[in-house]
């Protein structure tokens, strides 16, 4: 008779989670998951495969709950440029909410592992590529409807915004300065201004 699972899924991704955002992946043994999660070696491998396994299933646990929370955010009005506006509002909450300094999982495992590990970039791929397309398309709404200027093409501000708001990520998590934070999105934001 096969064993039936006796814990939360979701609750052990996210103590996995956290180790790996404490350690970051090559620093987190299996002692460290098997601590964390309180489950048996065993149990780690007969559900996730192993390290690898888990560690993925629960990055991609991260980046959903990410999305959404910031979906949440830009629900909140029918405007493109205030939904715009919502995301990187989120990001400095989100950013001032780390007071550990841990910074975006996502984000600090794709620099570590980026050269060595195809599905980590590609789990960091597909979420620039969702992120660009949900900026483009809120941008190209923007101008169709007046808000936002056309002096660039919509993918381009798209990538730009994108690119700042990895910026504030990295940033933050050095330095997670209220005032410096919300000075760059300002600046950043004038850019649908222009």
């Amino acid at each position: 008779m096969p064993k039936t699972k006796q814990f939360d899924e979701t609750e052990v991704l996210i103590k996995a989670r956290k180790i790996f955002s404490q350690k970051g992946y090559n620093g987190t043994s299996m002692d460290d998951l098997v601590q964390a999660t309180g489950l048996s070696r065993s149990s780690i491998y007969d559900t996730f495969g192993d390290k690898h396994g888990l560690f993925l299933k629960s990055l991609n646990q991260y980046r959903h709950e990410q999305q959404t929370s910031m979906e949440k955010q830009t629900a909140k009005t029918t405007c493109p440029k205030k939904k715009i506006r919502a995301i990187f509002d989120y990001f400095v909450k989100d950013i001032l909410a780390d007071k550990e300094g841990k910074g975006c999982l996502l984000i600090n495992v794709s620099l570590e592992l980026s050269s060595v590990d195809n599905e980590v970039i590609n789990i960091f791929h597909a979420n620039m590529d969702e992120m660009e397309q949900l900026l483009t398309s809120l941008i190209r709404e923007g101008q169709a409807n007046g808000e936002i200027s056309k002096r660039f093409t919509p993918k381009a501000m798209a990538r730009l915004l994108y690119n700042s708001l990895m910026g504030l990520r990295v940033t933050g998590t050095n330095k997670p300065d209220a005032d410096m934070l919300r000075d760059v999105v300002r600046l950043t934001l004038s850019i649908l201004d222009e």
